[in-house]
């Protein structure tokens, strides 16, 4: 249901993130940061306060800041070190501010890329983020239609393919399109093939992205009332309609009164507001001077780092779910037994209920963590690897039960001939003829002993293998 609501309601400003997941081909990750490194990305150190003002257009996040707003042990996740700890979120930048012309059925403004972002994460997930200025002065509508239409990376709908972008005198009828031929050097041989949809690059079969993840943040004149509705029309990116009207996807007051007591953090009363929804987050405010300012900077920053680990969060509980559903268990031992390895590795050293050192933080990213459902998926995910324990230990009982007939029958045999099937015999070489005169127990002597020798070789052969295998691949499959 929709209600029409003004076309002219201006905001002072607004920038947009938008995040995209992807899938990285293991044994390719590392090479593919070679080749980041080439095309200027630059790898996040939070040492070098030279970076703090150079990917944020007019703004600036502090570095420091960064570092006290997360726990302790969350600070080694989300800001590495080095470009060599693998166990971290690496973050490579590139500096870009291009100026892009946007054109569609409701819309045409100009706007900056200002940078892009390539994080490599464990367990081989990539992201993707984009940073994008809009001309100030755009209608609230303008602003909320724009990400929302923007955000689609592969039109599927036939409004949706009348968008274009236009940069450096080219011109992309795709956003796909657009950022990975414009934006991105080239990146499918970096790309997992067995983990993505055919018809969709990078795509992720267990995570709905041919739209991308959007954080926003919009300012408003001062004297301008901002309303539950305004809030939700952020939430739920509602900007025009199929007749390019401006629209609200819900009429029911009481049902937008829930919404906001769900989704809005309000901490700050009338004047700013935070919106958490399965498509953006959005700072929407009225304030002025140094505060505004502030709100902004933390935008880029610590607002924006929350937000890329609960989504990332969200990425990995949703691929070890995925990975189990795509497990013959009875088949797939070895792969059964990494799968728990990541499991138990992803909820003992990433997966935290406390992530922000602040109470506000504390307070706001509460919200986040409910909408992502990060909870319930964990739940799953406990629960898948009680499960897998549970068949592991059936299975590994079956073949204990196996191997022990096997030493059980060999067992009694041995005990039927005596303690020692020793033949004094093959204490000297023995030309071949001897053999045919043996009796039928010193037969029975050569067969137990010879087939008892070959058996426990493979045995330990396969036993050694398994488990120089299985050492090396754990961790190929979580970095």
């Amino acid at each position: 249901m929709e209600m029409k609501l003004e076309k002219n309601d201006h905001t002072k400003r607004s920038f947009q993130q938008y995040l995209f997941p992807f899938a990285l081909e293991g044994n390719k990750i590392e090479s593919f940061v070679d080749k980041l490194l080439e095309d200027n990305f630059v790898f996040l150190n939070l040492r070098d306060m030279d970076q703090q003002g150079q990917f944020y257009g007019e703004h600036k996040i502090s570095h420091r800041n960064l570092e006290k707003y997360f726990m302790p042990y969350i600070e080694p996740i989300l800001f590495p070190a080095s470009l060599k700890e693998k166990e971290g979120l690496r973050r490579f930048t590139k500096k870009l501010d291009i100026d892009c012309i946007f054109e569609s059925p409701f819309l045409t403004t100009s706007f900056i890329i200002n940078s892009i972002d390539i994080f490599i994460c464990p367990f081989h997930i990539g992201m993707m983020n984009l940073r994008v200025t809009l001309p100030e002065g755009l209608s609230y509508n303008d602003v909320l239609y724009f990400a929302d239409t923007f955000r689609i990376l592969e039109p599927i709908a036939e409004d949706e393919r009348k968008t274009k972008v236009g940069c450096r005198k080219n011109e992309y009828e795709q956003v796909k399109d657009f950022i990975f031929n414009e934006l991105l050097p080239p990146m499918e041989q970096y790309i997992d093939q067995e983990q993505t949809d055919p018809t969709y690059f990078g795509s992720l079969p267990f995570f709905i992205d041919e739209r991308m993840y959007v954080v926003s943040y919009i300012a408003f004149p001062e004297d301008r009332v901002i309303s539950k509705n305004d809030l939700f029309r952020a939430s739920e990116l509602n900007g025009y309609d199929s007749d390019g009207e401006p629209y609200i996807g819900a009429l029911n007051p009481a049902y937008i009164d829930k919404y906001y007591q769900k989704r809005v953090y309000d901490r700050w009363g009338e004047e700013t507001f935070y919106v958490t929804s399965m498509y953006q987050f959005a700072c929407v405010t009225k304030a002025k001077g140094k505060l505004e300012l502030q709100l902004a900077n933390e935008m880029y920053g610590q607002n924006f780092y929350s937000i890329l680990l609960f989504f990332y969060y969200k990425i990995v509980l949703l691929k070890l779910v995925h990975e189990h559903s795509q497990i013959d268990i009875e088949k797939d031992q070895s792969n059964t037994e990494q799968l728990i390895f990541m499991i138990t590795e992803f909820t003992t050293k990433y997966l935290f209920t406390e992530v922000n050192s602040t109470a506000a933080g504390k307070e706001l990213f509460k919200i986040t963590d409910e909408t992502f459902r990060i909870a319930p998926l964990y739940k799953e995910v406990k629960e898948t690897l009680s499960y897998l324990y549970q068949n592991q230990d059936k299975l590994s009982g079956k073949s204990s039960n196996y191997l022990l007939q096997i030493l059980t029958i060999y067992t009694v045999v041995s005990g039927i001939f005596g303690m020692n099937l020793y033949i004094e015999d093959w204490k000297k070489r023995l030309p071949w003829k001897t053999y045919m005169d043996y009796t039928l127990y010193e037969w029975v002597a050569v067969f137990v002993t010879t087939s008892g020798l070959i058996i426990s070789s493979v045995l330990g052969f396969f036993f050694l293998k398994k488990w120089l295998h299985e050492k090396k691949s754990r961790k190929k499959r979580m970095l």
